[in-house]
């Protein structure tokens, strides 16, 4: 579909965050996501000839339940959030909280939260961290790199931090301001809140819901294979090609 729309095939490499995304051979696989488009040079082609075909009604809401330190979810966001974010970004909205099983109580002596974390103090450090990252860089192609760089590497919190935030282009300078903030406090109560409202409460983490919705059933696909869920869950008319050979 997509050769008619662009010419000639082009082999460029670009360096998304310090992350390198090659384009692809195959010309049906350029539009499958901004990163691919950017590295082919064709985002101008791929946004007025395919995604804004895409209803943006009809795109999967994907919200993830986490915390920094957890195995599990290292395991999950480090292979299937970070293989749907590469592969169909297109049709989904990723969206992440990183709380998890954490608890909080209220300081009036600060006017502060205080959190406990399953973890320990280092995932409560590396909690806020990613709140901040959220909040200062709201796009899921800015932070969602640096998430899955800190994830999958392993180390001292603030020092993985502050590498994957060189290799992201994300300013740690702001970060750090952040996380010693009252608002970086206030941030992640508010994630606080948004883990312990869920209907129904989440038992463990990931914790993974589907345009609001989580049952066990879509947890365990989730976990085997987010692209298939989300594809099945897709009900546009014009899914990109990673779905189209889960059909």
């Amino acid at each position: 579909m997509y050769t008619s729309l662009i010419l000639s095939t082009i082999l460029l490499s670009c360096i998304h965050g310090g992350l390198t995304i090659d384009c692809p051979k195959s010309s049906t696989k350029w539009c499958d996501n901004k990163d691919i488009a950017q590295a082919c040079g064709v985002v101008d082609q791929c946004t007025k000839y395919v995604w804004n075909i895409r209803d943006v009604n009809d795109r999967v809401n994907l919200t993830i339940y986490y915390e920094t330190l957890c195995p599990d979810c290292r395991q999950f966001i480090s292979t299937q959030v970070w293989n749907a974010y590469q592969s169909i970004l297109s049709i989904v909205n990723i969206s992440f909280v990183p709380y998890g099983n954490a608890r909080e109580v209220y300081r009036p002596e600060t006017q502060l939260y205080q959190f406990y974390c399953q973890h320990g103090s280092d995932e409560c450090y590396g909690n806020l961290i990613h709140t901040c990252v959220i909040n200062l860089y709201p796009n899921t192609t800015a932070h969602l790199p640096f998430i899955y760089c800190t994830e999958s590497t392993d180390g001292d919190v603030e020092t993985v931090a502050g590498q994957c935030a060189e290799k992201t282009s994300i300013d740690y300078s702001k970060v750090s301001s952040c996380t010693q903030s009252r608002s970086g406090n206030q941030l992640q109560h508010v994630y606080a809140a948004q883990t312990e409202g869920l209907q129904p409460p989440h038992q463990y983490v990931p914790w993974v819901t589907i345009n609001g919705q989580h049952t066990e059933e879509m947890e365990q696909e989730a976990e085997k294979d987010l692209i298939g869920l989300i594809c099945k869950t897709y009900k546009g008319s014009n899914p990109p090609a990673q779905c189209k050979k889960n059909l």
